[in-house]
């Protein structure tokens, strides 16, 4: 219950944010209108996503929701929940920082480089050899790093790279899960 409720209000606190307004002073002989700036700036303006996630990692798979917030050339946001469906699979809940650099600006058509990382809240049973038998419920904190390539299109939008996980901190090669990671999303 405590899962649900925490992921809950991460999905609740990260759909509310803040915009700057642009104030355009009116200087009633220009033929500019407010509009058209609207228009110019369009391409730089972040937005917020909504997908479906994939990782795979050496010897079993994640599955997940993700949510973001893009902004291009800029410092974004990164919530994620994944679990493993297997009987002693883990639940994790990341939260992090993204940086994209906008590559490309076709059109509709819009490409970045998005760097993310951050703190990873992790649920799963541990075996305990002691009792011989699972404790369940065991949380742990852990850190992920993700590098992707995203593209959007129009409203859609999926993302490939890079995912390294790294349990209860640990980045050494007999800790750490990485591998390839792909998100197909929906972006407001």
């Amino acid at each position: 219950m405590k899962k649900i409720l925490f992921s809950a209000l991460m999905v609740l606190a990260f759909c509310f944010s803040a915009n700057a307004q642009i104030v355009v002073s009116n200087n009633y002989d220009s033929p500019i209108s407010g509009d058209a700036v609207a228009e110019e700036e369009d391409d730089d303006l972040e937005f917020g996503l909504i997908g479906v996630g994939y990782y795979s990692f050496d010897g079993f798979d994640n599955w997940g929701l993700t949510f973001s917030r893009i902004n291009p050339n800029g410092l974004g946001m990164e919530l994620g929940f994944r679990m493993n469906f297997e009987e002693h699979g883990n639940f994790n809940s990341d939260l992090g920082i993204n940086y994209s650099f906008k590559l490309l600006n076709e059109n509709s058509t819009k490409v970045f480089l998005t760097l993310a990382a951050g703190p990873s809240l992790r649920t799963q049973d541990q075996y305990n050899f002691e009792k011989n038998q699972w404790d369940t419920g065991k949380f742990f904190f852990d850190a992920f790093v993700n590098a992707r390539i995203a593209a959007r299109f129009d409203r859609f939008y999926v993302a490939a790279g890079y995912y390294l996980w790294a349990p209860k901190l640990k980045f050494s090669s007999d800790y750490k899960a990485d591998g390839f990671n792909l998100t197909l999303g929906y972006t407001f």
